[in-house]
Order: structure tokens, then C-alpha cells, then sequence
């Protein structure tokens, strides 16, 4: 009777092992469908901003740049309108994206 109780507990533990191992497998398998899937969103994304950037090939700014006189681009740079500038775009970006948090509208 010990053989038999020694084979079935032997079974038994056979099978909680492939149990086990094929809901580690599905559960793999199911992280790596939504890896898929967010990599395919991510490659979409990356798509349609690398067609966001010839929207932008025809604004020319160095012509405004080089149509400032030498004296005003001199008194600009020693002002330090340059970092100020950059400044005031860094505050307006992270202003935006802040407004486009839900529950943080910080004002407005």
C-alpha cells in the first residue's frame, strides 16, 4: 500500500510542477502580447513624428538670425537674452505639459 500512496504523492507532484509551469508560460505569454503591443503603439508614435518634422522644413529661422544687425546681436548676447529666452520657453513647455496632468491645474 506505500508503493501506491508513493506513486500517487509522486504524481501529484508531477503535476502541480507542469501546472505551474504552464501558468508561468501563459503568463509570459501574456506579458509578452502586451510588449507587442505597446511596442507597436511606441513605433506608430515614433512614425508620425518623424512626419511632424517636414512640417517644419520650410520655416526658415536663420534668416531672421543673420538679418539682426551686428551691434544689436552684440548687445543680445551680452544681456544674456539667449539663456532668457531659453528660460521662458523651458517655464511655458513644463506649464503646458503640467496642464495636460488631470487634477493638477495649478491655477488656471
Amino acid at each position: 500500500m506505500e508503493w501506491l500512496t508513493a506513486w500517487f504523492a509522486s504524481v501529484w507532484n508531477s503535476f502541480e510542477r507542469w501546472g505551474k509551469s504552464v501558468l508561468l508560460t501563459l503568463f509570459d505569454m501574456l506579458k509578452d502580447f502586451l510588449y507587442f503591443i505597446f511596442e507597436t503603439l511606441l513605433e506608430i508614435v515614433q512614425l508620425i513624428l518623424n512626419g511632424l518634422g517636414s512640417l517644419f522644413d520650410s520655416i526658415n529661422l536663420a534668416q531672421y538670425i543673420s538679418a539682426i544687425p551686428p551691434d544689436v546681436s552684440n548687445v543680445m548676447g551680452l544681456t544674456g537674452l539667449g539663456q532668457a529666452m531659453s528660460m521662458i520657453v523651458a517655464a511655458i513647455g513644463i506649464r503646458v505639459l503640467l496642464q495636460l496632468i488631470p487634477f493638477v491645474r495649478l491655477g488656471s
